[in-house]
């Protein structure tokens, strides 16, 4: 094990600060510690509890605090030069939700069988109340001019337009998205909490909207909203559920997307690394975000909306408000579209039982052809893109005096694989002529280009043109 002794003292003494914060707001006393350390060698973190942390029951009250220490601690291990860490977070020496273990009889299950072709769509947070004056408040502070309460519900509603166009899935929505005023509130019903557009849902239903009904926590609405989710997502038996956030640290140098699943639910990892495998696919792919930061792993943390859903379920924190850059990518459309395309991707490879595999043209080879002569060839790629395609050939090293024309080929679907592009010669000389050659998707994602050469060669044409789609690739004339 490789530590640093200063770069530990300084992740222990952030992380106590942000334990005090949320102690004090808590109305606990100062007494619960923390520490954490990083492995540098093996690239892991470790952040420990001490006893006087721990609620009397699983209510979700831990999590943002948790959240909050994980990413300022993994921000400051990056600045470190550590690069990208695997956090492990635990309580008094256990994970946390080894503290709560459920009896899967007793747990809200799904009402019915699960269907597979359904899923509910999650965005972050929103209005309710806090005890015991009842104040409506949002759950998030404002960061960069955004409150993530009214950031998520765009996303939600871009990602279930693209569930249903390209998955074919019926999508349910946690909140409503409406401009129509909520009764008690006064406040447009797109605002409000799950809690509460579940509430005028099904009012009889407390079980779901109501679940801390007991609790004296000033926050317990908070609690509620939280556990509502996954139990809707049970009451309704959807094959997925897909939550929605935007993502916050203390010093707001972190930057990037995140995904997460339970813990205790090791089959969703998968289904978190596909979504992370595309959402870098297809956010890279566009302009001005070549850059943008997606891990290659997604990471366990201990969400009660993963952990009380009977389904494969994560978290995506699309990215971070509390950094300027990113709080400018969330307020853009482009992007928007971008990751929720990623997401809804990934959670269709997940579903067809597919893997991460990112867009690659393989290489071609080169041919001989005569004067008028031109043959076809096939361009075999990797991947899943978004149909339409194209397969685009550029000129990299035309003859002197030689006329080299680009070239491009429209594929509506996937049953024309392996593409095809016809490459030509009418050049009376004899000269190889090189092209790169990449697949471009309908969402702008492009394979790296392929480098081959046509050589050719005088002679008069005594080659067949193959039938099928001709573009003029190689119409090299002299000049």
């Amino acid at each position: 094990m490789v530590t640093d002794t200063a770069l530990d003292l300084l992740l222990t003494r952030e992380a106590q600060d942000i334990l005090n914060r949320h102690q004090l707001r808590a109305r606990r006393p100062l007494s619960a510690s923390v520490d954490a350390s990083v492995d540098i060698q093996q690239r892991k973190l470790s952040i420990r509890f001490g006893p006087g942390v721990l609620p009397m029951q699983d209510d979700h009250s831990l999590e943002e605090m948790e959240q909050r220490i994980r990413n300022t601690l993994e921000a400051r291990a990056l600045q470190a030069g550590v690069g990208e860490v695997e956090t492990e977070v635990l309580y008094e020496g256990k994970l946390y939700w080894e503290h709560f273990p459920r009896d899967p009889a007793t747990s809200m299950r799904a009402s019915h069988a699960q269907a597979g072709d359904s899923v509910l769509v999650s965005a972050s947070h929103g209005l309710l109340r806090v005890h015991p004056g009842l104040e409506w408040e949002f759950q998030r502070p404002e960061s960069n001019g955004l409150l993530e309460d009214l950031v998520t519900p765009a996303y939600a509603e871009e990602l279930q337009a693209l569930l249903q166009e390209r998955g074919g899935l019926v999508v349910h929505q946690a909140r409503r998205d409406s401009g129509a005023i909520h009764p008690e509130s006064e406040r447009p019903w797109r605002q409000m909490s799950a809690r509460y557009h579940l509430k005028d849902l099904l009012p009889e239903r407390t079980d779901i909207w109501n679940h801390f009904a007991t609790s004296t926590a000033t926050d317990r609405e908070v609690f509620d909203d939280i556990r509502a989710r996954p139990y809707y997502a049970n009451h309704l038996g959807v094959g997925g559920l897909l939550s929605i956030h935007t993502n916050a640290d203390v010093p707001g140098v972190a930057r990037g997307a995140r995904v997460y699943y339970h813990a205790s639910k090791h089959r969703d990892r998968l289904l978190a690394d596909l979504a992370l495998c595309y959402m870098k696919e297809i956010i890279t792919a566009q302009e001005g975000y070549a850059d943008f930061p997606v891990p290659a792993a997604s990471s366990a943390a201990g969400h009660g909306e993963n952990s009380f859903a009977s389904m494969p379920s994560v978290v995506v924190e699309v990215a971070f408000d509390t950094n300027l850059i990113d709080a400018q990518a969330l307020q853009d459309p482009l992007f928007r579209a971008a990751s929720m395309k990623g997401v809804e991707k990934g959670y269709r490879m997940f579903r067809e039982g597919k893997g991460c595999v990112p867009l690659k043209a393989d290489p071609i080879q080169g041919i001989q052809l005569p004067q008028g002569g031109s043959q076809q060839v096939d361009v075999v790629f990797k991947g899943y893109p978004q149909y339409p395609i194209e397969l685009v050939t550029t000129n990299v090293g035309c003859p002197p005096g030689w006329a080299c024309a680009d070239g491009r080929v429209r594929i509506e679907t996937p049953d024309a694989k392996p593409s095809k592009i016809t490459l030509r010669c009418d050049s009376a000389g004899s000269a190889p002529v090189l092209w790169d050659t990449q697949v471009v998707d309908a969402d702008g994602v492009k394979s790296a280009p392929v480098r081959h050469w046509v050589q050719c060669i005088r002679g008069s044409r005594d080659s067949v043109v193959s039938p099928g789609v001709e573009i003029d690739l190689g119409a090299a004339t002299a000049g």
